[in-house]
């Protein structure tokens, strides 16, 4: 699974707790871990930048962050992240389901990937 956090105060109503975990549910269908790779003991952390549509603005996915594992399990653990976000998004629905109205809280998304945490759910 993955963390959603937001970075910077916006303006209007923060999303909630269930907002936050949709959007993880979401993403998490498509995130293909190979449990068998040096890529399953790497954490990555990607950050986003969102359209108003839901959408990932084009190359705005970036690594900012990971934790175990050498650099080439680091960079096969953040493809895997990058085609989760990006193939749901477009998997039965056109962008993620995030309120319009609190556009300025997703705007700019960091999400977390713990194959540890996700084997144990």
């Amino acid at each position: 699974g993955g963390a959603v956090e937001e970075t910077g105060p916006p303006a209007g109503p923060p999303l909630s707790q269930g907002e936050r975990e949709a959007l993880r549910v979401a993403v998490q269908e498509c995130w293909v871990v190979d449990v068998g790779s040096a890529a399953a003991q790497v954490t990555v952390t990607l950050a986003m930048r969102m359209t108003p549509q839901g959408k990932v603005e084009g190359d705005s996915l970036r690594l900012i962050a990971s934790e175990g594992g050498d650099s080439r399990a680091a960079e096969v653990a953040f493809q895997a992240a990058r085609r989760a976000v990006l193939r749901c998004q477009s998997q039965g629905r056109d962008g993620y389901d995030l309120p319009p109205e609190k556009y300025e809280h997703w705007r700019d998304i960091e999400m977390t990937f713990n194959p540890e945490r996700m084997a144990n759910r």
